[in-house]
């Protein structure tokens, strides 16, 4: 895991540009850090030694005519040098880094079918002279990128490195923030909140030679064979979790587990102990004592059913939030949707804490395994009329009125849905806000996902276009901020297209969602974990944390200042009226506020103005 940035200008590049925008990315790379160059590229890394802890795998890596920039992980490494080694190829590492390199070499964009891992990476070949930027397939790393009238491109894995060029716009996507403000909406997968700064969507490609960029999807989720029999795909299911899990357990470093209590993460660390045996094992989880979403009980039952030799606790508050919020927005570089992505930044930092530099997570298993409250509704749609009638005679008034209701969000008229979202908007947005005409759009999905049952698209509108792309946003910046790597095992490719191929039968049954991954683990996790049916997920306190005093006149000091006024982004006045009342009406709705403003302040306000002396750039 580490950070990555590169420039293609045609010309020679400025060694202390590339030098300065390392150093923005030190907490994704505290290990090391190189930068290269020649009269067309250069590339910079920061580095965070996951595998082969030598600096013989520090980067960039060069063999041949290409030289490499690499953030992840190549899961399958050993598989793949072991193939690579048939064919001639000599290692002078024991990294991944360098066997993806030579993968490039033998196979090209080929080498793309052959990883199992989550990556950005950058190949210059400078026989070809075209650069390769790639991104993994369900977009775990980032690639942020901006691009010139004169063909100059400038990428990195963070924002703020790519600031420093003064020639990129660096003002806030006005469409953006105003869909955040309003209604918690992030960015499509191909926008970040800047004007002038694209990101590289999942499994997508970006070639750039001779100035010409252009960007390519390089994989969709294929049909995979999925067993008629139930009970057959079920054990098939198994296997693949098992396998992805026993990839994701290869370290040179700490692992440990993110533990919620939630069936993903539970499956995830009852199969990493299945696997590990007794060797030394942490889990973490964010705790919230009185709170009634607080999952401890839960998480302590999968814990002690595992082994789990120290169990954490990760206690938050009010004041811990008024303390860290600045450096939560810093870190993301963007606002976060709610104090959740906060537990979840403290669970990393306290990983580090302990001496853990890998943590794996149950991220995805709601996308691919239809988990959201939606999913109960598009799957009775999608049911065949053998199991329709079962769950009917079931659980008839659920089984109706989710059907109904998945209908009705499904072909709502755009004047309803505007009327919707104008009915619900931040009450402490601008007023003019709510009204702009592009908000209660459907999400653009592209035509490739729009096929086949009404549960499959919702599946994979969630996995690639709406939910899943800002979780993973937020799970990458938490981590990085503490220079700590989170594995998804769940996000495997081979899971993710057996998972999307599954009957609506398999998924939906006696009234559960998730039924086959329940039904998959169900001999490990305990089953309290799998009956239940509610979905929480380190859900803090958020209304109680907001209402304390200390944070309240926060909230007043940040929203009511001169500068924030004058954005004409809030409504000063119901945010008066309510610090008078002493109670946020909408208590979520007043954290985006605040990370907005405190946003612009930081990234937009406070950008960097850079002047370049000699071999570094200063601010």
């Amino acid at each position: 895991m580490c950070g990555i940035a590169g420039i293609a200008a045609g010309h020679p590049v400025d060694p202390g540009l590339l030098e300065a925008m390392a150093d923005t990315m030190v907490k994704r790379g505290p290990d090391g850090e190189g930068t290269w160059h020649d009269d067309t590229v250069g590339l910079a890394f920061r580095r965070l030694a996951i595998i082969d802890l030598h600096e013989r795998s520090n980067q960039p890596l060069h063999f041949g005519s290409l030289h490499l920039v690499f953030n992840g992980e190549i899961y399958n490494y050993r598989e793949l040098r072991v193939a690579l080694q048939r064919a001639g190829h000599r290692f002078s590492t024991a990294g991944d880094a360098e066997v993806l390199l030579h993968a490039w070499a033998e196979w090209g964009e080929d080498a793309l079918e052959a990883v199992n891992g989550m990556f950005a990476f950058a190949v210059w070949d400078d026989v070809t002279r075209r650069l390769t930027v790639a991104s993994d397939p369900f977009g775990e790393k980032p690639v942020y990128y901006s691009t010139s009238d004169d063909g100059r491109l400038i990428f990195a894995s963070q924002l703020r490195a790519i600031l420093l060029d003064a020639a990129v716009d660096g003002a806030a996507d006005d469409r953006a923030l105003a869909a955040y403000l309003t209604h918690g909406v992030m960015p499509p997968p191909q926008r970040s909140f800047l004007r002038g700064v694209a990101r590289l969507p999942a499994a997508h490609l970006l070639r750039w030679h001779a100035g010409t960029v252009e960007v390519e999807r390089y994989w969709r989720p294929r049909a995979a064979d999925v067993p008629e029999d139930y009970g057959e795909a079920v054990r098939r299911l198994r296997a693949l979790l098992l396998d992805s899990v026993r990839l994701r357990l290869r370290s040179d470093v700490p692992v440990g587990t993110s533990l919620s209590g939630g069936v993903d993460s539970s499956a995830i660390v009852m199969l990493a102990a299945e696997i590990a045996g007794d060797h030394r094992r942490h889990a973490f989880t964010a705790r919230f004592p009185g709170h009634p979403l607080d999952e401890w009980r839960f998480a302590e039952d999968v814990a002690r059913a595992a082994r789990v030799e120290q169990h954490h606790g990760v206690e938050p508050g009010a004041r811990d939030v008024l303390a860290d919020v600045g450096a939560l927005i810093a870190d993301h570089e963007e606002p976060v949707a709610t104090l959740s992505v906060y537990a979840q930044w403290c669970v990393n930092r306290s990983a580090r804490h302990h001496g853990v530099v890998v943590l794996l997570d149950g991220q995805g298993g709601d996308e691919l395994f239809g988990g959201y409250g939606v999913a109960p509704g598009m799957s009775v749609r999608s049911l065949e009329i053998g199991p329709l009638a079962r769950e009917l005679a079931r659980r008839p008034r659920a089984t109706a009125r989710g059907g109904a209701d998945a209908l009705a969000r499904e072909h709502l008229p755009r004047a309803l849905r505007r009327a919707y979202h104008r009915r619900h908007a931040s009450p402490y947005a601008g007023r003019d806000l709510a009204r702009r005409p592009e908000l209660g759009e459907r999400p653009a999905v592209e035509p490739w996902a729009r096929d086949g049952t009404p549960l499959r698209r919702e599946l994979l509108a969630e996995a690639f276009f709406t939910t899943l792309p800002a979780l993973l946003r937020y799970a990458d910046r938490s981590s990085m901020a503490h220079s700590v790597e989170v594995r998804l095992p769940l996000l495997d490719r081979r899971i993710a297209e057996f998972a999307f191929a599954l009957p609506a039968r398999f998924l939906y049954r006696q009234g559960l969602t998730k039924a086959i991954l329940r039904d998959a683990v169900r001999d490990v996790v305990p089953a309290a974990i799998l009956r239940r049916r509610d979905k929480v997920g380190f859900d803090p306190p958020q209304a109680r944390w907001l209402a304390e005093p200390a944070v309240r006149a926060r909230i007043g000091e940040v929203l009511l200042d001169r500068r924030a006024r004058d954005r004409g982004w809030y409504d000063a006045p119901a945010i008066e009226a309510d610090l008078r009342r002493g109670a946020w009406r909408d208590p979520v709705a007043i954290w985006r506020a605040l990370n907005a403003e405190l946003w612009l302040q930081d990234l937009v306000d406070g950008r960097p103005r850079v002047h370049v002396t000699s071999s570094r750039i200063s601010a």
